[in-house]
């Protein structure tokens, strides 16, 4: 069966958008096509374009690698091939420079005392644990005596 261009655009577009909900099985039953078919549009797809933004981090990563020695000239002709614009990669590289900036020390000292009060809670807990058990074995033991005596006063 022949697809039209704009069918197939629409049907990665989809898959792309909802890979994390839905399964490409899923999709390909609701646009009523083979899974081997649709896999094969998102993978041309991938290979030859970017489609409408949706991009892993590593993908992201590796456009900035590719792109960051390039001219403009270059880097335009690039952009242009895979459908992308520049203020992009220079969103991208703002985010990925953000992302590895040092915490500042409130959110660190924040995290120590949580990490403090996990510890003292779990201490807690592993007390609280061992005095139950030791209670509970104290009753069985309490009820097994209790069971002795009964055989012995009969």
């Amino acid at each position: 069966m022949k697809y039209s261009k704009a069918f197939k655009e629409k049907a990665v577009k989809k898959v792309l958008q909802m890979r994390d909900t839905q399964s490409m099985g899923t999709i390909a039953k609701e646009l009523n096509i083979p899974k081997a078919t649709l896999y094969t549009w998102v993978k041309n797809t991938s290979n030859s374009r970017v489609t409408d933004g949706v991009l892993t981090l590593a993908n992201k990563l590796q456009i900035l690698k590719e792109s960051y020695s390039m001219n403009d000239e270059a880097l335009n002709a690039y952009c242009r091939k895979k459908g992308l614009f520049k203020h992009q990669l220079q969103e991208w590289e703002k985010d990925f420079l953000k992302a590895h900036k040092p915490e500042d020390s409130t959110a660190k000292v924040a995290l120590e005392e949580e990490r403090s009060k996990s510890k003292s809670l779990a201490k807690e807990l592993r007390r609280k644990e061992k005095a139950l058990a030791e209670t509970a074995t104290l009753l069985v033991l309490q009820k097994k005596f209790q069971a002795l005596l009964e055989d012995e006063g009969e």
